[in-house]
């Protein structure tokens, strides 16, 4: 039981800082985005590095499914998501950069059809996307990149599909 609580303390904490960043990222914006994708990941892998040193037991196909997951979203997607901030409005950016958990699935189709149930549901938050972004002032690039932005960050969970399958009991 106190582990679920906790897990439930841990994804409140995750999701108030997830939505209170894209705000940061606007405020502290430089005029180089490359600038400020170093500075965010500089921080996070300041943050990071007590972690490696603990020496995890991790076999290289960890590090690899890692690696692979940290290029493509944290690296990437952070790159075109603090790009669509100076296109488009923070909020409408953040929302359609979080439709990577509807993207996930979809993509997933063509590893098993299972996911198949997903398709409705994912095509009407699309949908639903596609009509926040006409209430925006922001511009049809910044919604794009914003958009980019959830790929490749779904692209960086299907990393984690097969070593979290593997490692995790009943998934």
């Amino acid at each position: 039981m106190l582990m679920y609580v906790l897990g439930i303390i841990l994804a409140i904490a995750a999701s108030f800082t997830w939505a209170v960043s894209p705000i940061l990222y606007r405020v502290g914006a430089t005029d180089s985005v490359l600038d400020d994708l170093i500075s965010n990941s500089l921080g996070a892998f300041t943050l990071a590095v007590p972690f490696v040193l603990l020496k995890p037991s991790l076999n290289g196909g960890a590090w690899l499914y890692g690696t692979l997951f940290a290029v493509l979203g944290p690296v990437f997607g952070t790159y075109v998501f603090l790009i669509s901030l100076r296109y488009a409005d923070v909020g409408i950016a953040n929302v359609i950069s979080y439709a990577y958990v509807v993207l996930l699935p979809i993509i997933l189709l063509v590893i098993s059809p299972s996911y198949l149930t997903y398709a409705w549901p994912a095509a009407l938050i699309m949908i639903g996307l596609y009509l926040i972004m006409g209430s925006g002032k922001g511009t049809l690039y910044g919604y794009f990149m914003a958009l980019l932005s959830a790929i490749l960050y779904a692209f960086s969970f299907l990393a984690y599909i097969k070593p979290m399958s593997t490692q995790v009991p009943g998934a």
